[in-house]
């Protein structure tokens, strides 16, 4: 079962505070990036559901990865991910 990414993003790269990063122009629908949304993010390697932390002015996204795979969590996603 293929899932849309809403980011893409590598999950092993990590901020100062030890989040996950990518950036607002690596998002499917960047109006979607908004701190406390559940969504889809990784690469042809690995995704996870993450949780937006903060949206930096610069258009820097910091997300927390939920532990589980992708079909546990899947029940978390909205629709358009799902």
């Amino acid at each position: 079962m293929d899932l849309a990414l809403d980011i893409v993003a590598d999950l092993n790269a990590q901020d100062d505070d030890g989040l996950g990063w990518s950036t607002l122009a690596d998002a499917s629908d960047p109006s979607r990036i908004v701190p406390g949304a559940l969504l889809l993010a990784g690469n042809q390697a690995a995704a996870a559901v993450v949780r937006i932390v903060a949206v930096d002015e610069d258009g820097q996204i910091h997300f927390s990865v939920l532990p589980g795979s992708v079909e546990k969590n899947r029940h978390l996603l909205g629709p358009a991910s799902a």
